[in-house]
């Protein structure tokens, strides 16, 4: 039986289950797998397998998926490999990362929307990973205005299980909301990459 370290992972889980089409943590990691990349709502897809040299990569988007209170021009979904070598130890450990990106027109009633879910989603998260690291984006490459945050359950964990972020795309006139779950394979179950 797999036993959870994360405090109130239940609660993390149905965050997740929320916002993400296909969920990680509902049934077998192989499971998982096969679900998201056979999704017939992923367009564009790209899937590269594991190779010596690289990890797995998928790759698509989205365009009648929406999680949020206003509708996203499109959804870019990213799920992919990597490695880390863990502190104070010789060996490597695998993960993976799985982000959407979401798109949205940049008006002032979005960015209203966009700032609102940002927080909402925030607070969702801050429930069950208690150290929390909030920075501005602001004039950051560019950048008019932004903040992300990333939120952790161990202040001395080298990878943090969630990123969350918003920002203006001036280049595009759009607004980017993105959310970066990090998880690993354990015993074909997926868990918070902090579970170790």
């Amino acid at each position: 039986m797999l036993v959870s370290v994360v405090a109130g992972q239940s609660d993390f889980e149905n965050t997740v289950k929320e916002y993400y089409r296909v969920n990680p943590f509902q049934g077998t990691f192989s499971t998982f797998i096969d679900v998201l990349t056979k999704d017939s709502a992923l367009l564009n897809k790209q899937i590269l397998k594991q190779t010596d040299s690289t990890g797995y990569y998928v790759r698509g988007e989205y365009e009648v998926f929406n999680p949020f209170s206003v509708n996203a021009n499109k959804v870019d979904m990213i799920f992919y490999e990597s490695s880390l070598k863990a502190r104070n130890d010789f060996h490597l450990f695998n993960f993976y990362t799985y982000q959407l990106t979401s798109y949205f027109p940049d008006t002032e009633l979005t960015r209203k929307a966009i700032k609102k879910d940002y927080k909402k989603l925030a607070r969702k998260f801050k429930r069950d990973l208690y150290y929390t690291d909030i920075k501005s984006l602001k004039g950051y490459n560019n950048i008019e205005d932004g903040e992300i945050s990333t939120y952790n359950n161990y202040n001395t964990s080298q990878l943090a299980p969630v990123v969350i972020s918003w920002q203006t795309l001036s280049a595009s006139k759009q607004l980017g909301l993105t959310i970066i779950v990090r998880i690993r394979q354990l015993n074909n179950y997926a868990v918070p990459v902090n579970n170790m």
